[in-house]
């Protein structure tokens, strides 16, 4: 399987989302889609995603995930290391 997600961010502002909005930001591979970061996302960390948002910009692209009610993009980030 080919991984999309390369690394999650760990910003202000994506601490805010993470804390307030239940969202998660990872930097991702330029070619993925909004399905396949979904996709990767559930598998990897056991989670269920809403939506996905994704930002283009010159430094390279990254994702923005919606957690569902009941699961915690706090947890999350603290299994994958972010605090």
């Amino acid at each position: 399987m080919t991984q999309f997600i390369y690394s999650p961010v760990a910003t202000e502002k994506s601490m805010l989302l993470m804390e307030k909005e239940n969202k998660l930001t990872f930097v991702i591979d330029r070619k993925a889609s909004r399905n396949q970061i979904k996709k990767e996302v559930e598998e990897r960390f056991d989670v269920k995603v809403v939506s996905v948002n994704i930002l283009v910009s010159k430094r390279g692209k990254k994702a923005i995930v919606s957690l569902a009610e009941g699961y915690s993009a706090e947890d999350v980030g603290g299994r994958i290391g972010i605090f």
